[in-house]
């Protein structure tokens, strides 16, 4: 089991501890006192507020190998759901956080889980779901935005409330919501890993989606970092109008600055000779690691 480093205040410290009292047969203790029953996977509904959408397959199985041999060592979080009809004697529970455990532990062939049990409400299930998935680490960029967003939109909170009850500072939180203003293709890109949060944060500065999706582009073609991707987005946002116009005059130089552009993702600039001056090729770049990979990719094209 992964170490977690400590949130904000932590889940106890976030949401007092509502443990349903159960009969000391059905239950059992853990090291900080807390009651734990053991509850059947098939009396368990997965959250309507879980924020995390994408679950790596292969570390599922992994999960559910080390549940196979070890049992599920840090019990679920759920509530119980109101006015749902038992089965054979047993309330059914809605999950509240654990859904890899809970998935692994199906992979695995268990029959029963350990269980917190929880009273919350909407509001307090979906902000324990969000603590419990930033304190593992659990959520990519884009999913914690839209679960930020929800407590903003669905349950009325300000950003200094989300804030304080998720251990982060009230700029982490506007940031992070305000991604959610960029293009889908640009979200699916952070979604997927090729672009991180503080790569994807610069484009919010340009102004058109058109714009915002070309600089996400040349970022991941350019493997630019976040301090490279606040340059680049500068380039967008006042280019360059200092090129001589003996460049511009000329088409056919401009197509092939722009054939240029497009095979490296980057501006190029094409400057005719003048008398005895040299003509120039500029090409733009947008910190070291960037630098490298123009260099990598101009000396293979050398070589071929």
């Amino acid at each position: 089991m992964l170490n977690r480093r400590p949130l904000g205040r932590g889940l106890d410290a976030l949401i007092e501890n509502t443990a349903a009292d159960l009969a000391p047969a059905e239950a059992s203790a853990d090291a900080a006192g807390a009651r734990i029953v053991m509850a059947p996977l098939g009396e368990i509904t997965p959250s309507p507020f879980q924020p995390r959408l994408i679950f790596d397959a292969e570390r599922l199985e992994e999960l559910a190998r080390a549940i196979a041999s070890q049992g599920v060592i840090e019990p679920l979080i759920v509530r119980v759901i109101a006015g749902a009809e038992p089965a054979a004697g047993a309330p059914r529970y809605e999950l509240i956080a654990g859904e890899r455990r809970l998935r692994a532990a199906k992979i695995a062939g268990l029959e029963t889980v350990p269980v917190v049990i929880r009273e919350l409400d909407d509001r307090g299930a979906l902000e324990m779901s969000i603590v419990e998935n930033l304190s593992r680490e659990d959520l990519n960029a884009v999913e914690e935005s839209r679960a930020l967003k929800r407590l903003h939109r669905d349950f009325g909170l300000g950003h200094d409330d989300i804030a304080a009850r998720i251990g982060k500072s009230r700029p982490y939180v506007t940031n992070s919501i305000r991604l959610l203003d960029l293009p889908i293709e640009v979200l699916e890109m952070i979604a997927r890993g090729e672009l991180s949060a503080g790569q994807a944060r610069p484009l919010l500065s340009l102004e058109t989606p058109e714009a915002q999706l070309t600089a996400a582009l040349e970022i991941t073609a350019g493997k630019i970092s976040a301090r490279g991707a606040e340059a680049l987005a500068a380039v967008h946002r006042h280019p360059r109008t200092d090129a001589p116009a003996r460049a511009a005059s000329d088409p056919n130089l401009n197509a092939l600055a722009e054939g240029i552009q497009r095979a490296l993702k980057r501006k190029v600039r094409i400057l005719k000779p003048r008398g005895k001056s040299p003509g120039r090729i500029e090409l733009d770049y947008y910190d070291d690691p960037d630098l490298t990979a123009l260099a990598s990719s101009l000396m293979g094209n050398a070589r071929t």
